[in-house]
């Protein structure tokens, strides 16, 4: 996987790699000029006007490059220099040298923006290497910038967005944001959202392993990563490999969280899949459901202190979809964490009362996996002021219980009980609907009694949620429900190539 390293260390990692290829830091800023030139293509038409903002720092000397090779291609670029260009970083100066002549080049302190006009705006003012907020002529540049109407696009990071802190202060607003090689920590902070656009990560070619020796372990789960986790079956195999799972959940009025779990399941390969429901859910999930087994609790409406009989029977239990937070099934709960030493996934009501019972939480370890959303998680470990901070207490949390958590958002964190943090690639704003955290439940539950290990189904079950996710709001769009999702999950076995 791709580890992502602190803005900080970027020089580093950067000097290291040209040293030991024997390049310059020249022909590096070429190459990602070029990454970022060859997605520019596939989006936007030479018919448009594009002005590119340049610093004189390296950010800038990207922004330099990339004009050269986009007017090469038949684009119309206007290049726009913030600062003085003498006093310009080494690759800034030699990329303005080699500008062509024909690339009309102007200071912003002499723009007349009254009659200024582009469609495509390059933000390439600041980089990685801003501490402080922006000030004076910077920050009216971008103030004006986001005031403008066209389509905005920042190289690597968008000016004024600290590499690996919450943004004080104002920063460039990107409909898109081209990073090189790792996506730096603060483009997956949900608070950046407006200003980060969609993220877009380009290889320029350093090999994994150049950031070995970095801290701390952060890493970015992409599509490439994903086949080599996955388990091989034959001909011969039948529904006791591909495992048995139960889910355990429901409530009255609430019996489909557990129905969708069950069916994501099965969609994800499940041979057998149990539920275990009050006695209120039986004819739902017989009806809705015949491929799932259900077994039926002493209460009519919730689940009370008494767990399923012989859950050694189970490769992996599901538990809290739907659950409710009856007294009696806390009880249940602490009954089914000292009896069942199977792996185990905890979600939504589950994670609730673990949270108003907290002598539950001495109870986890390397086999259980808690999938909070953000509140859901804060009601485990206290209020966060922002996801810098959410992620330090996730760190803390799973060293503590050593667990897995899978805090779940945009680019969902998985944090591992070995110490790496692990963010997702996959998934769009269409997973933001009832049901969808259920269908993840059912989805990792299933891929544990496969067999996987907690760290695998957890990598296995966000990535192919996303991935489904994002096949459901190709078709469906706002219109997405998390049935759409379950459908969707066979396709992400073809998307990636497994069988």
């Amino acid at each position: 996987m791709q580890q992502i390293i602190p803005g900080k260390s970027v020089k580093e990692l950067d000097a290291a790699f040209i040293k030991d290829k024997g390049i310059t830091s020249y022909k590096l800023m070429e190459q990602a000029a070029l990454a970022f030139c060859d997605w520019f293509v596939e989006q936007i038409s030479p018919e448009n006007d594009l002005a590119v903002f340049c610093g004189t720092g390296n950010n800038g000397g990207d922004g330099m490059a990339i004009s050269r090779l986009l007017w090469e291609r038949g684009y119309s670029v206007k290049v726009f220099i913030m600062g003085d260009p003498a006093n310009g970083s080494k690759d800034f100066k030699l990329n303005h040298e080699v500008l062509p002549e024909a690339i009309p080049v102007q200071l912003v302190e002499n723009v007349n923006w009254e009659n200024w006009k582009a469609k495509v705006i390059i933000d390439g003012v600041l980089g990685v290497g801003i501490n402080r907020p922006l000030e004076g002529a910077y920050l009216d540049l971008i103030k004006r910038l986001n005031n403008f109407p066209a389509k905005r696009i920042a190289i690597d990071m968008p000016t004024g967005l600290p590499s690996d802190e919450i943004l004080e202060g104002e920063a460039f607003k990107a409909m898109f944001t081209v990073s090189f090689q790792f996506p730096k920590m603060a483009l997956l902070f949900p608070e950046h959202a407006s200003y980060t656009g969609e993220l877009v990560i380009k290889d320029i070619g350093i090999s994994p392993d150049y950031f070995e020796t970095f801290e701390p372990k952060m890493y970015y789960l992409e599509k490439k990563d994903i086949p080599e986790l996955h388990k091989s079956f034959d001909r011969f195999s039948h529904k006791g490999n591909f495992g048995k799972v139960m889910l355990i959940g429901g409530s009255y009025g609430k019996m489909g969280a557990v129905r969708m779990a069950s069916e994501a399941a099965l969609r994800t390969g499940s041979g057998l899949v149990s539920c275990f429901v009050p006695r209120c859910g039986i004819q739902v999930l017989q009806s809705s459901l015949p491929e799932a087994m259900v077994e039926v609790s002493e209460q009519d409406h919730y689940l009370d202190e008494y767990p399923p009989d012989n859950l050694t029977r189970y490769d992996a239990l599901g538990v809290g979809p739907g659950m409710g937070q009856h007294s009696k099934t806390a009880i249940m709960l602490e009954e089914l964490l000292k009896l069942y030493k199977g792996p185990m996934v905890i979600d939504a009501d589950g994670i609730n009362l673990l949270a108003s019972h907290p002598h539950l939480l001495n109870m986890l370890g390397h086999n259980i996996i808690l999938t909070p959303h953000l509140k859901e998680f804060e009601r485990l470990a206290g209020a966060c002021a922002h996801q810098r901070e959410r992620v330090d207490k996730v760190a803390e949390f799973v060293e503590k219980f050593q667990c897995t958590i899978i805090l779940k958002g945009a680019h969902s964190l998985i944090a591992c009980p070995d110490g790496t943090l692990n963010f997702n690639s996959s998934g769009n704003a269409y997973l933001a609907t009832g049901g969808a955290g259920d269908v993840l439940t059912g989805m990792i539950t299933s891929f544990l009694g496969q067999g996987y290990s907690p760290k695998e189904a957890a990598f296995c079950g966000v990535y192919h949620h996303g991935l489904a996710g994002e096949l459901a709001g190709k078709v469906n769009r706002r219109g997405t429900i998390a049935s759409d999702i379950i459908a969707k999950i066979p396709q992400t076995y073809l998307q990636l190539g497994i069988h």
